[in-house]
């Protein structure tokens, strides 16, 4: 059965639509995708899908996140889960416009066809495995739940399961969940008993056969000097236009960012200028 998906983007250029047409070409009959562009610093995007308001549905967490002053820096689930839950079929998938494959992206998709995660992302990792992860400082759950229990994870490439969408949506109505939403996700999801699978780093919860055999990220051991996915280093080409510079085949790359300044607080991920300045080339 195909699966459906939404890839986000904050700008429409003809280099990132280029990137969504081979992603949609290659995995054909794997994940029917939908073109989803957020335009600001809130939950409003442009798109064809009809999604409920977000102040519905984690009316909590939408707070917050007003008051934080837009998605950036931990409330994009306030953007991503009204937008999962407008979609079809038991498995969506989110692809970010900054995600790469340097093959095709069918090897990917079609690896996961039969599993039945409930929450497939990459470097899920225990607090005691990243103790200094940056956003802990800011985490709280329920007293119910243990911190031993508390995980983290990086979802720009995630798949996303109908029973997990329903209960991240019931348990984000008490108010003791705080922090990030790579945390709140991937630790409610854990707390509830649901299915948490990495895509295949090398985590704890790495599938056996699974270790390494779609990117190299954060591990319990660190860094790897050889990291494909993870904050850093940014790539300013997608695969299609310079192969030669992915250093690995067959693993996932992020960040790519086409024309696009690297995210900080000043940037926010403005558009680089284009042209580059005469005597230097602004896109790498």
């Amino acid at each position: 059965m195909t699966a459906s998906g939404i890839f986000l983007t904050h700008l429409d250029t003809p280099r990132i639509r280029g990137h969504f047409e081979r992603l949609t070409a290659e995995s054909a009959g794997l994940v029917d995708w939908q073109w989803v562009i957020s335009h600001d610093r809130y939950p409003r995007p442009e798109t064809s899908l009809d999604y409920e308001d977000p102040a519905d549905i984690l009316p909590v967490r939408y707070r917050r996140m007003a008051q934080h002053g837009g998605v950036q820096g931990g409330y994009l689930d306030t953007l991503l889960v009204p937008l999962l839950r407008a979609l079809p079929g038991e498995y969506r998938w989110v692809c970010e416009y900054d995600v790469d494959f340097a093959g095709r992206w069918e090897d990917v998709f079609r690896r996961f066809v039969d599993s039945d995660a409930d929450l497939l992302t990459s470097s899920v990792l225990f607090r005691r495995e990243q103790p200094r992860w940056n956003h802990w400082h800011w985490a709280a759950a329920p007293p119910g739940i243990a911190r031993r229990l508390w995980v983290r994870s990086f979802n720009p490439l995630m798949r996303v399961g109908r029973r997990m969408l329903e209960v991240y949506c019931a348990a984000m109505t008490d108010d003791a969940w705080q922090g990030h939403y790579e945390f709140t996700m991937a630790t409610a999801a854990h707390a509830a008993g649901l299915v948490v699978e990495d895509l295949g780093g090398d985590t704890s919860f790495t599938p056996a056969g699974r270790c390494n055999q779609l990117y190299l990220g954060r591990s319990p051991a660190g860094r790897p000097k050889d990291l494909t996915f993870g904050f850093r280093p940014v790539r300013t080409h997608y695969y299609e236009e310079r192969p030669e510079t992915f250093e690995q085949e067959g693993l996932l790359y992020h960040p790519v960012k086409p024309g696009v300044l690297a995210w900080n607080r000043e940037t926010r991920n403005a558009p680089r200028a284009w042209p580059p300045a005469r005597g230097g080339d602004a896109d790498g």
